[in-house]
């Protein structure tokens, strides 16, 4: 049977789809909160990072607490008396702290890490480090590298700084961190992506501090204690540590894994003991007396730099062990001149035993 008549045809529904995203779903923008400390040869580096609704809440704390920042004996940032809801982290490679900070929208990292100084904390050398190391910061927020003195950070006074101090705090849109990576200069991509929010040294243009996803896992290391070498806790980024000597020439051994050029670190550590900096000639001459040999299968180069004990000076016996990548091995005692002098064979013995 054929049936006939008029079949209603389907109506066409129309939509209209928004072409803008909402905003309440797009991605809430980054906020980072940043200090550069130079202290007694080193800069440190305190810095949050996190969703600007979080970041927001803690901005002034943060600041006080880094203005108002002390060191203890040993050089270290004194952390025991923390803001309310600041409470230390657990331990992570490259850093020597982490404080967990808690707000009502999210649980905060502030990271504590250092790296040695450039040579100088004032003059061309320190703006380029100071650029270097925020145009990197600029690239975790989406901010394209700035050409602007110290790229947008800015001086900040720290009573414990031993120099100028600097100040960063930039927000920015998190899904502009891919497109502003490409155009990151080579200079301070150091090898190692624009994702990597660790301080630079411009000694070597590599970022030995983006201590979770880019250092180099720590390797056991193996080694023989010499007599009389006590081994004590390390903390931070010490992987190992010992204490020799009586309270009165008490003298120290610490093994970290850090970057910075040869040149910068010896010129550094010669300021330590002679307590100024020292002239060309002089670390010309320490460069010179270097000793050279094998460490772990590895190259190494010792430098003994002698204080005077009358004068109450410190003596150094450094040893860094080229690990590749911008990094080194840093094996360093450090304490009173006479017993760094008569240790300085059981120093060796101990050098040639270490396996990492």
């Amino acid at each position: 049977m054929a049936l006939s008549g008029c079949q209603q045809k389907d109506e066409i529904v129309t939509y209209k789809v928004p072409k803008k995203i909402p905003e309440q779903l797009l991605p809430e923008k980054q906020r980072m909160l940043a200090a550069m400390v130079p202290r007694d040869g080193k800069v440190w580096f305190f810095k949050v990072l996190g969703p600007k609704s979080a970041v927001d809440l803690v901005a002034d704390p943060f600041r006080d607490f880094v203005t108002g920042i002390q060191f203890d004996s040993q050089g270290e940032p004194e952390l025991g008396d923390l803001p309310d809801g600041w409470r230390r982290g657990g331990e992570k490679a490259m850093r020597h702290a982490t404080i967990d900070i808690n707000t009502p929208k999210k649980q905060l990292d502030l990271s504590i890490s250092f790296l040695p100084s450039p040579g100088s904390t004032e003059g061309e050398v320190w703006d380029t480090y100071v650029d270097q190391n925020i145009n990197r910061w600029r690239g975790q927020v989406g901010l394209k590298p700035s050409t602007d003195k110290w790229a947008g950070g800015t001086e900040i006074k720290i009573d414990a700084a031993e120099g100028v101090g600097v100040w960063f705090d930039q927000s920015g849109d998190p899904s502009d961190v891919a497109a502003t990576s490409m155009g990151t200069p080579p200079m301070m991509a150091g090898g190692m992506g624009p994702m990597n929010p660790g301080p630079l040294n411009p000694g070597t243009g590599a970022a030995p501090a983006n201590p979770e996803t880019q250092a180099p896992a720590r390797p056991k290391i193996e080694f023989n204690s010499p007599d009389g070498w006590q081994e004590i806790q390390a903390s931070g980024m010490r992987e190992v540590a010992f204490k020799l000597g009586s309270d009165e020439q008490a003298a120290e051994v610490t093994i970290i894994t850090a970057g910075g050029d040869l040149r910068s670190n010896v010129a550094r550590w010669m300021g330590q003991v002679a307590g100024q900096q020292p002239a060309d000639a002089a670390v010309d001459e320490m460069m010179a007396s270097v000793q050279k040999f094998q460490v772990s299968g590895r190259e190494a180069q010792r430098f003994i730099i002698a204080g005077d004990a009358e004068s109450g000076k410190m003596s150094i016996d450094a040893t860094i062990v080229d690990l590749g990548g911008g990094f080194s091995k840093f094996i360093k005692m450090t304490g009173n001149p006479k017993t760094v002098a008569e240790q300085t064979e059981s120093m060796r013995t101990f050098l040639e035993s270490l396996s990492f």
